[in-house]
């Protein structure tokens, strides 16, 4: 087991527990289904005693306004290292052809093209020069799930990521960080790293924890990972340590203020663990570490 960098301290900015006299600590597993609600009930009422944060609507998704053609519930969507928002729509009649659109927040995407013959995408993300990459959370050996196609709808590349996708998100550069569920360790390859990068040509160039002294948690499933800049971030079970990862190393910043968190929010020292396990699937957990990312 790795241990925590002595110099990191991790800060908790406000407490998820709410009212601590309610806490559940120490008392006993539910065994009954009727236990396991009751329990579930009143860890809701917690949360619900919680300060609300409001949620600000960040934009509307439209693939078109004047053309019927496309479905109205988006394939996939991403948001890029320059915060734009990418959409893939399916057409509604041709199974393999798709639309891709970017928008900044207003009723119009800012630009769109027509993609004939991609795959169908569980991740979309931006990559310089105008490029769009296409990922497949799943795949059968020896199958590609990942495309680069142009700005101009043509496929530039196609190549495998693994199997069992978390999440895919790609850096300011063009480098591609790609997290893995737990179903992947049963595989080879990147997708037993847990986290690994991969070029703009599809190529793998970094597998965590790669020669990071000293020793990092292993990652058996990547439950929320972000990318700030050019580092990627993790939560990632059974440890749940906050690590970062860049260049030839990672980092380990200590145990995660909140377990099996989904979605995991950075910006320098400062972050949130967002969405748990059942009546915690709003809850956010702030914190900040002393040690800045790279």
């Amino acid at each position: 087991m790795a241990a925590a960098n002595p110099n990191v301290t991790i800060t908790v900015l406000f407490d998820r527990w709410g009212l601590r006299g309610i806490s559940s600590g120490g008392t006993a597993m539910p065994s009954t289904r009727g236990e396991r609600d009751g329990k579930s009930l009143q860890r809701r009422l917690q949360v619900l005693q919680m300060p609300v944060v409001p949620l600000r609507r960040a934009g509307f998704l439209d693939p078109s306004p004047t053309d019927p053609d496309w479905e109205r519930t988006p394939q996939a969507v991403g948001v890029g290292p320059d915060h734009q928002v990418l959409a893939v729509w399916n057409h509604r009649h041709h199974s393999h052809r798709r639309l891709v659109t970017i928008h900044d927040g207003g009723r119009v995407p800012l630009d769109s093209v027509a993609l004939d013959g991609c795959l169908q995408p569980h991740f979309v993300q931006p990559l310089p020069e105008g490029r769009l990459l296409l990922v497949q959370a799943r795949r059968r050996q020896g199958d590609n799930n990942a495309e680069i196609w142009s700005s101009d709808g043509h496929r530039l590349h196609a190549g495998d990521l693994g199997d069992a996708i978390e999440d895919v998100l790609t850096t300011p550069t063009g480098e591609i960080w790609v997290s893995y569920f737990d179903e992947a360790m049963g595989g080879s390859g990147p997708q037993t790293h847990g986290l690994a990068r991969f070029s703009d040509d599809l190529r793998p160039v970094w597998l965590y924890p790669g020669n990071t002294v000293p020793p990092v948690p292993e990652i058996f499933d990547c439950y929320a990972v972000n990318v700030a800049g050019e580092t990627a971030w993790t939560c990632a079970y059974t440890e749940f340590h906050l690590v970062s990862a860049c260049g030839e190393r990672a980092a380990d910043h200590g145990q995660s203020p909140y377990r099996s968190a989904q979605r995991l929010l950075i910006d320098g020292r400062t972050g949130a663990l967002l969405s748990g396990p059942g009546p915690e699937y709003d809850l956010i957990s702030g914190f900040r570490s002393t040690r800045m990312a790279w």
